[in-house]
Formats: structure tokens, C-alpha cells, sequence
């Protein structure tokens, strides 16, 4: 006669549960990986992610597409085409291995709906208790950017039209830029400015090889509110020292922020590399706010500038996706100038980089027309300023969360490519 034993019944269920658990893992750990793998395949570094219900969550570094917008959009479509299932999409993105925004997608039957926020600590935060809470504790992010060289090709054009003894005075270099990242929020630049065409005279010291930027940058905080970030070295136009930014997130669309250097002088003669003391303090307060029913974006500095004018900077940009077009105006001592910038796209919408050393171009061109380039404001350098990093423009590294959410909607929803 059977008769109902518990014990017996508890060992059973408790082998069916280990032969469950032990089929499910893999299962599930293999699931995970393949939605890295899916980031991988598409061109993105330091990546991780794992999903819950119909949730996804990913970090991702993009390093391929032109543009942060179609970078994060193209991340996005990924993992949607992969995996119909997913309606949600929360994404930390990296820049330099350091989180700067979060963003949520959310796919609808008809269209998304796109949330970006510059709270990255609390997801961040979820990233390092889901590692420690599996196997992945052990691992190193897969495909990280750490130790790979980039050599971008930077053009620069030059064109100066206030000579009195000719009509123009033009000149074409190349400036590529060999950077590397060897830590979490560090950049490494090394670029020398190249002459290959130009018609500037024999006393003139651009017609030499000079040292645009050779520096070390670190971004020290990026949080809800606050940002910082420090450079160390040579910069372009001709200045070395250090610089120093500190920026507030009022709201997704203002930003208060502060711009300190202490910089000196630096050319390379025919005879001699001749530098003066880094003694040339620079500060400007700025307010930076952007309207995305107009898409505009407008920007008001104010304080001393690199020579130690004091004076004031507005600045107005038009942003057509990844296109923009400018206008400047500057007071400065009781001199004015005013001038127009644009930046256009250079390279192709992704290019790959692979390998430890990958050459590309540069995601945009940009550069800028001064209207007053002789008499008092020239000659006694007024107004000027200086880039820590050769790709400084109002289009590269521009994290404005009402942007990016913008710009992220209307690529989902097919309204851009």
C-alpha cells in the first residue's frame, strides 16, 4: 500500500526546483547577453543591460553615430527590433565612460514617448546592485573604450579678409587630434596644427607647425544638478594653462554655469618655442537656455575675457537636427564685434570603430566669421577665447536634456533621420 510521505514529496519538489533553476539560469543569463550583444553588433561601447517584464535597462557608450540624439535613437530601435516584447526603455549614456543623461522611452502602438533627465545616479546606482546580485559581478563592461586610441582628421580654415595689402589672407591645415581615455571621465588630447596651404607671409608664425592641444581633461561631477570638469595643458589659438568649468541644471532647459582659466601665451618661432607666464586669468559667468518649440538656443556670457578685457558674449543658435547656424554679438571696453558660426555634418551617419586604433573624421565642421579683425579690438586681442578640447563647438558634447528629448521623439517617430 502507497502511502503520502512528506519527506519524500519535499526532496522530489526540491530536485525538480534545482533541475528548474539550473535550466533556467543559462537560459536567462543568455537572454541578457543578447541584448548586449545586439548594442555590440550595432557599434556601442561599454555596454550592459538586462531585462525585467517589459522593461529593459542598458548603459551604452556611443562611439559610431554622428550625433548624440541619432546615437541614443539608433540604440533604441536596436533593442525594440530585437525584442518585441520590450515597451520600455531606460538607457544611462556615457560619455568617456561617465553617465550623463537618462533616458526613457517608452513604445506606444503608434508612437514614443521620450523622457531624458540628468538624474544618472539612482540607475546607476540599480546597474551596480544588478552586477553584484549575479554573475556579472566579476566581469568588466563588455567592449570598453579604456586604453583605445582615436585619430581624428580635423580640418581648419581660416579665412581673413581685414589686410590692407591683399585681399585675403587664407589658410587650410590639418590639426588631427589623437585622444585616448584611460579612465572613468578622463580624456587624453594630443594635436598639432598642420599647415598645407595658405598664402600668409614669411614672418608670420602659422606658417610653422604649432601645438594646438595637448592636455588632460577630467569631468569630476555630473550629477542631478551639478557638473565640473578640469583641463590641464596646451589648448588651440595659443594658450596653455588651466581651465575649469562648473554648470547648474536649473531646469531640462536653463543652466547657469561658470568658465575659469589661468593661461599664458605660447609660439613656436623659427628659432625658439617662446611662452610666457600662464598669468592671464579668464571668468565668465554664463546663462545657457534652450526653447525646443523654436529650437533655439541662446547664451549670454559675461566677465573677463582670455586677454582681460572685460566685456559681454550673446550668442544665438538655430539647431536643424545636427545643422547649426549662428549669431554672436560682443561688447568688450567700449569695443563691439559681431560675427556668425555654423556647424555642418562632415562625416557619414556611423563609421565604424574598431580595433585599438581607429581613424575617422570629425562628426561636424564648424567655424566662425568675426566681423571686426583689425584697429583696437585686434590689436590688443579683445574678446578672445580659447578651445581646451579641438571639438568644442555648440553641436559636439551638447547634453541639454530638452534637446536630446526632443530630437530623440522626432527620430523615433521617423519625423528625422
Amino acid at each position: 500500500m502507497n502511502c503520502f510521505s512528506p519527506l519524500k514529496f519535499f526532496v522530489t519538489e526540491c530536485r525538480l526546483l534545482m533541475v528548474g533553476l539550473w535550466v533556467l539560469f543559462p537560459i536567462m543569463g543568455q537572454a541578457q547577453n543578447e541584448y548586449e550583444r545586439c548594442l555590440q553588433k550595432a557599434g556601442f561601447e561599454n555596454v550592459a543591460a538586462y531585462a525585467s517584464h517589459d522593461t529593459l535597462t542598458a548603459t551604452l557608450e556611443n562611439t559610431n553615430y554622428r550625433g548624440n540624439y541619432r546615437g541614443i535613437g539608433q540604440a533604441i530601435k536596436a533593442l525594440s527590433a530585437y525584442d518585441a516584447q520590450i515597451k520600455v526603455f531606460r538607457l544611462l549614456v556615457q560619455e568617456y565612460q561617465k553617465p550623463q543623461v537618462v533616458v526613457q522611452a517608452t513604445r506606444t502602438s503608434e508612437l514614443w514617448s521620450v523622457q531624458v533627465d540628468y538624474d544618472t545616479q539612482q540607475l546607476e546606482q540599480q546597474f551596480i546592485t544588478h552586477r553584484s546580485a549575479t554573475a556579472a559581478r566579476n566581469e568588466e563592461m563588455r567592449t570598453s573604450t579604456t586604453g583605445k586610441i582615436d585619430v581624428v582628421l580635423h580640418p581648419i580654415f581660416s579665412f581673413d579678409n581685414h589686410k590692407l595689402d591683399k585681399l585675403a589672407e587664407v589658410c587650410f591645415f590639418l590639426a588631427p587630434s589623437i585622444e585616448t581615455t584611460l579612465w572613468r571621465g578622463n580624456r587624453i588630447y594630443l594635436q598639432p596644427i598642420i599647415p598645407l596651404a595658405h598664402n600668409l607671409t614669411k614672418s608670420n608664425p602659422d606658417r610653422r607647425v604649432q601645438l594646438g592641444v595637448l592636455a588632460v581633461r577630467q569631468e569630476w561631477l555630473n550629477q542631478k544638478r551639478w557638473y565640473l570638469s578640469t583641463t590641464l595643458g596646451s589648448f588651440l589659438y595659443n594658450r596653455y594653462g588651466v581651465n575649469a568649468e562648473l554648470a547648474y541644471h536649473y531646469n531640462h532647459q536653463l543652466d547657469f554655469g561658470v568658465r575659469l582659466g589661468l593661461t599664458g601665451e605660447q609660439l613656436l618661432l623659427p628659432n625658439k618655442w617662446q611662452t610666457t607666464a600662464p598669468n592671464k586669468f579668464h571668468g565668465m559667468a554664463n546663462v545657457n537656455f534652450y526653447h525646443p518649440a523654436t529650437s533655439l538656443q541662446a547664451k549670454l556670457s559675461a566677465g573677463s575675457f582670455v586677454y582681460g578685457d572685460i566685456g559681454v558674449r550673446a550668442d544665438l543658435v538655430r539647431h536643424f537636427g545636427e545643422f547649426t547656424v549662428g549669431v554672436y554679438g560682443i561688447y568688450t571696453d567700449g569695443e563691439k564685434n559681431a560675427g556668425f558660426n555654423f556647424a555642418l555634418p562632415l562625416s557619414t551617419r556611423r563609421q565604424l570603430r574598431r580595433g585599438q586604433v581607429r581613424i575617422r573624421f570629425p562628426q561636424y565642421f564648424t567655424w566662425e566669421y568675426s566681423m571686426l579683425n583689425y584697429y583696437r579690438y585686434a590689436f590688443e586681442h579683445m574678446g578672445q577665447d580659447y578651445k581646451e578640447r579641438p571639438d568644442k563647438s555648440f553641436t559636439t558634447h551638447y547634453w541639454q536634456a530638452a534637446y536630446l528629448q526632443q530630437y530623440i521623439t522626432r527620430f523615433l517617430n521617423g519625423v528625422i533621420r
